[in-house]
Protein backbone atom coordinates (compact mmCIF):
# COMPACT_ATOMS: atom_id res chain seq x y z
CA UNK A 1 0.00 0.00 0.00
CA UNK A 2 1.27 3.46 -0.93
CA UNK A 3 0.21 6.20 1.49
CA UNK A 4 0.98 9.82 2.30
CA UNK A 5 1.16 11.40 -1.16
CA UNK A 6 0.08 15.07 -0.98
CA UNK A 7 -0.78 14.69 2.74
CA UNK A 8 1.32 17.51 4.21
CA UNK A 9 -1.69 19.52 5.47
CA UNK A 10 -2.91 16.46 7.37
CA UNK A 11 0.54 15.54 8.69
CA UNK A 12 1.34 19.11 9.81
CA UNK A 13 -1.96 21.02 10.03
CA UNK A 14 -0.16 23.98 11.62
CA UNK A 15 3.50 24.85 11.54
CA UNK A 16 5.38 22.60 13.96
CA UNK A 17 2.18 20.80 15.01
CA UNK A 18 2.44 17.25 13.68
CA UNK A 19 -0.31 14.64 13.67
CA UNK A 20 0.73 11.15 12.60
CA UNK A 21 -2.05 9.33 14.49
CA UNK A 22 -4.13 8.64 11.38
CA UNK A 23 -1.08 7.27 9.60
CA UNK A 24 -0.14 5.16 12.64
CA UNK A 25 -3.56 3.55 12.38
CA UNK A 26 -3.00 2.71 8.73
CA UNK A 27 0.38 1.18 9.50
CA UNK A 28 -1.16 -0.86 12.33
CA UNK A 29 -3.92 -2.21 10.10
CA UNK A 30 -1.51 -3.07 7.30
CA UNK A 31 0.81 -4.85 9.72
CA UNK A 32 -2.12 -6.85 11.13
CA UNK A 33 -2.61 -8.17 7.58
CA UNK A 34 1.14 -8.83 7.16
CA UNK A 35 1.16 -6.21 4.41
CA UNK A 36 3.77 -3.71 3.32
CA UNK A 37 3.78 0.09 3.16
CA UNK A 38 5.37 2.49 0.71
CA UNK A 39 5.38 5.84 2.51
CA UNK A 40 5.40 9.01 0.44
CA UNK A 41 7.04 12.28 1.33
CA UNK A 42 4.59 15.19 0.97
CA UNK A 43 6.60 17.85 -0.87
CA UNK A 44 4.51 17.72 -4.03
CA UNK A 45 1.81 19.93 -2.49
CA UNK A 46 2.38 22.25 0.42
CA UNK A 47 -0.22 23.32 3.03
CA UNK A 48 -1.90 26.71 2.82
CA UNK A 49 -0.26 27.93 6.04
CA UNK A 50 3.19 27.41 4.55
CA UNK A 51 2.41 29.33 1.36
CA UNK A 52 0.79 32.15 3.34
CA UNK A 53 3.61 32.56 5.86
CA UNK A 54 6.45 31.99 3.37
CA UNK A 55 5.27 33.24 -0.05
CA UNK A 56 8.79 32.87 -1.47
CA UNK A 57 8.19 29.11 -1.66
CA UNK A 58 5.67 29.62 -4.48
CA UNK A 59 6.81 29.67 -8.08
CA UNK A 60 7.16 32.66 -10.35
CA UNK A 61 6.19 31.97 -13.96
CA UNK A 62 8.20 33.00 -17.02
CA UNK A 63 6.07 36.17 -17.33
CA UNK A 64 7.24 37.27 -13.88
CA UNK A 65 3.94 36.50 -12.12
CA UNK A 66 4.15 35.07 -8.61
CA UNK A 67 1.85 32.07 -8.42
CA UNK A 68 -0.80 31.92 -5.72
CA UNK A 69 -1.46 29.00 -3.42
CA UNK A 70 -2.82 25.88 -5.10
CA UNK A 71 -1.86 23.22 -7.58
CA UNK A 72 0.82 20.60 -7.22
CA UNK A 73 4.56 21.19 -7.59
CA UNK A 74 3.91 24.92 -7.30
CA UNK A 75 7.14 25.38 -5.37
CA UNK A 76 10.46 27.04 -6.01
CA UNK A 77 13.21 24.44 -6.26
CA UNK A 78 15.75 26.99 -5.03
CA UNK A 79 13.90 28.38 -2.00
CA UNK A 80 15.97 27.75 1.16
CA UNK A 81 12.80 27.95 3.24
CA UNK A 82 11.00 25.31 1.20
CA UNK A 83 14.02 23.03 1.28
CA UNK A 84 14.22 23.51 5.07
CA UNK A 85 10.54 22.74 5.58
CA UNK A 86 10.70 19.65 3.34
CA UNK A 87 13.78 18.46 5.26
CA UNK A 88 11.96 18.98 8.58
CA UNK A 89 8.78 17.08 7.68
CA UNK A 90 10.78 14.25 6.12
CA UNK A 91 12.97 14.01 9.22
CA UNK A 92 9.85 13.71 11.39
CA UNK A 93 8.43 11.01 9.11
CA UNK A 94 11.71 9.08 9.11
CA UNK A 95 12.04 9.28 12.89
CA UNK A 96 8.44 8.20 13.46
CA UNK A 97 8.01 5.51 10.80
CA UNK A 98 11.54 4.54 9.77
CA UNK A 99 11.64 1.45 12.00
CA UNK A 100 8.13 0.16 11.27
CA UNK A 101 8.39 -3.45 10.13
CA UNK A 102 5.90 -2.92 7.30
CA UNK A 103 7.81 -0.02 5.71
CA UNK A 104 9.58 -1.32 2.62
CA UNK A 105 10.09 1.80 0.46
CA UNK A 106 9.91 5.58 0.42
CA UNK A 107 7.89 7.21 -2.35
CA UNK A 108 9.77 10.46 -2.92
CA UNK A 109 7.42 13.38 -3.55
CA UNK A 110 5.48 12.76 -6.76
CA UNK A 111 6.41 13.44 -10.37
CA UNK A 112 8.96 16.24 -10.03
CA UNK A 113 8.44 18.87 -12.73
CA UNK A 114 8.30 22.55 -13.56
CA UNK A 115 10.40 25.68 -13.45
CA UNK A 116 10.57 28.84 -11.39
CA UNK A 117 11.77 32.27 -12.54
CA UNK A 118 11.95 34.11 -9.22
CA UNK A 119 14.96 36.19 -8.18
CA UNK A 120 16.34 33.27 -6.16
CA UNK A 121 16.31 31.08 -9.26
CA UNK A 122 17.79 33.81 -11.44
CA UNK A 123 20.68 34.25 -9.01
CA UNK A 124 21.18 30.50 -8.80
CA UNK A 125 21.17 30.28 -12.61
CA UNK A 126 23.89 32.94 -12.82
CA UNK A 127 26.01 31.09 -10.26
CA UNK A 128 25.49 27.87 -12.23
CA UNK A 129 26.63 29.63 -15.41
CA UNK A 130 29.69 31.11 -13.65
CA UNK A 131 30.63 27.62 -12.51
CA UNK A 132 30.19 26.23 -16.01
CA UNK A 133 31.80 28.97 -18.09
CA UNK A 134 34.07 30.75 -15.64
CA UNK A 135 33.74 34.18 -17.28
CA UNK A 136 31.36 36.16 -19.47
CA UNK A 137 33.63 36.09 -22.51
CA UNK A 138 33.39 32.30 -22.61
CA UNK A 139 29.62 32.39 -22.09
CA UNK A 140 29.17 35.04 -24.80
CA UNK A 141 31.16 32.92 -27.22
CA UNK A 142 29.28 29.70 -26.35
CA UNK A 143 25.90 31.37 -26.79
CA UNK A 144 27.06 33.28 -29.92
CA UNK A 145 25.79 36.47 -28.31
CA UNK A 146 27.45 38.83 -30.80
CA UNK A 147 24.99 37.74 -33.51
CA UNK A 148 22.10 39.87 -32.21
CA UNK A 149 24.27 42.29 -30.25
CA UNK A 150 23.41 40.44 -27.05
CA UNK A 151 26.87 40.44 -25.55
CA UNK A 152 26.78 40.53 -21.74
CA UNK A 153 29.13 42.81 -19.79
CA UNK A 154 27.91 41.90 -16.28
CA UNK A 155 26.48 38.71 -14.82
CA UNK A 156 23.39 40.57 -13.57
CA UNK A 157 22.42 41.16 -17.20
CA UNK A 158 21.90 37.43 -17.72
CA UNK A 159 18.33 36.21 -17.23
CA UNK A 160 16.58 32.92 -17.92
CA UNK A 161 14.82 32.55 -21.27
CA UNK A 162 11.45 34.28 -21.05
CA UNK A 163 8.79 35.93 -23.23
CA UNK A 164 9.75 39.11 -21.36
CA UNK A 165 13.33 38.97 -22.62
CA UNK A 166 14.93 36.33 -24.84
CA UNK A 167 13.47 33.10 -26.19
CA UNK A 168 15.48 32.56 -29.36
CA UNK A 169 18.94 31.84 -27.95
CA UNK A 170 19.26 28.04 -28.12
CA UNK A 171 22.42 27.93 -25.99
CA UNK A 172 20.68 29.87 -23.24
CA UNK A 173 17.58 27.68 -23.42
CA UNK A 174 19.63 24.49 -23.27
CA UNK A 175 21.65 25.73 -20.30
CA UNK A 176 18.45 26.77 -18.53
CA UNK A 177 17.04 23.24 -18.94
CA UNK A 178 20.31 21.77 -17.67
CA UNK A 179 20.22 24.15 -14.70
CA UNK A 180 16.63 23.13 -13.87
CA UNK A 181 17.69 19.49 -14.03
CA UNK A 182 20.56 20.17 -11.62
CA UNK A 183 18.28 22.14 -9.28
CA UNK A 184 15.80 19.27 -9.29
CA UNK A 185 18.55 16.78 -8.45
CA UNK A 186 19.80 19.06 -5.67
CA UNK A 187 16.24 19.37 -4.33
CA UNK A 188 15.87 15.57 -4.38
CA UNK A 189 19.18 15.17 -2.54
CA UNK A 190 17.93 17.57 0.16
CA UNK A 191 14.59 15.77 0.34
CA UNK A 192 16.03 12.28 0.66
CA UNK A 193 18.86 13.09 3.10
CA UNK A 194 16.72 12.53 6.25
CA UNK A 195 15.47 9.22 4.89
CA UNK A 196 19.00 7.83 4.62
CA UNK A 197 19.90 8.45 8.26
CA UNK A 198 19.73 5.80 10.94
CA UNK A 199 16.76 6.78 13.10
CA UNK A 200 16.83 3.67 15.30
Amino acid sequence: MTVGIFSWAKLEPQEGNYDFSWLDEIFDRVEEMNGHVILATPSGARPAWLAQKYPEVLRTDNWGNKRGFGGRHNHCLTSPIYRKKVYEINTKLAEHFGQRKSLVLWHISNEYSGECYCDLCKDAFRKWLKNKYGDLATLNHAWWNTFWSHTYNEWDQVNPPSPLSEMGNKGMSLDWKRFITDQTISFIDNETAPLKKDHS
